[in-house]
């Protein structure tokens, strides 16, 4: 696939967080905050002829969408960034930049409103958290380890599992039967 094109990229995203899926939500919660009303804070520069701040926001625009993986409006920047800097004008690209930046929001929006559907439904669990509990537990009970109760739960919340499997899971544990425990998680 062609990575100019592509309006978000999850896994640039994160390979330039270490990983940190919830600190690229964050971020790009944060990138739609602040350009959500970019069109309009760039025509009211315009309008007073302000093309050096124009330039400024459209340039740190490109520079976060680089970062963010949010590769169709870092390109679709370029030629805007141009025409302010260099001939103090708007480019013709701009309103194809604008629809760049309108889609760009409205994918980010969807994605991060995502996991907010999700957590409020009842189980299953989803995502990684579920899924690094799952193995952590897991680890745990095949190495026969002790399981402190708060760290159980920890990991059972995390799974979010049926009353009677998390029940069934914890009696398993308590009475040392980690094979048992084993079972119920892994049919969980």
């Amino acid at each position: 696939m062609d990575q100019s094109t592509t309006v978000v990229d999850i896994d640039f995203g994160m390979s330039q967080l270490s990983g940190n899926k919830k600190l690229l939500f964050t971020l790009l919660g944060k990138f739609t905050d602040e350009y959500r009303s970019l069109d309009a804070d760039l025509q009211a520069h315009v309008a007073k002829g302000d093309f050096n701040e124009a330039y400024s926001l459209v340039h740190t625009l490109k520079g976060v969408t680089g970062n963010l993986g949010l590769f169709a409006l870092h390109n679709a920047s370029k030629p805007v960034e141009s025409g302010f800097r260099n001939d103090k004008r708007v480019a013709e690209q701009y309103p194809a930049f604008i629809a760049v930046l309108d889609e760009t929001i409205a994918a980010v929006d969807a994605l991060i409103k995502e996991p907010e559907v999700t957590a409020s439904a009842p189980a299953p669990a989803n995502g990684a958290a579920a899924e690094q509990a799952r193995k952590q537990l897991m680890t745990a009970l095949k190495a026969s380890e002790f399981i402190a109760q708060d760290k159980l739960d920890e990991w059972l919340d995390a799974l979010a599992l049926p009353q009677e499997k998390r029940s069934a899971i914890i009696d398993a544990v308590d009475e040392l039967d980690y094979e048992e425990a084993i079972s119920e998680l892994e049919n969980s």
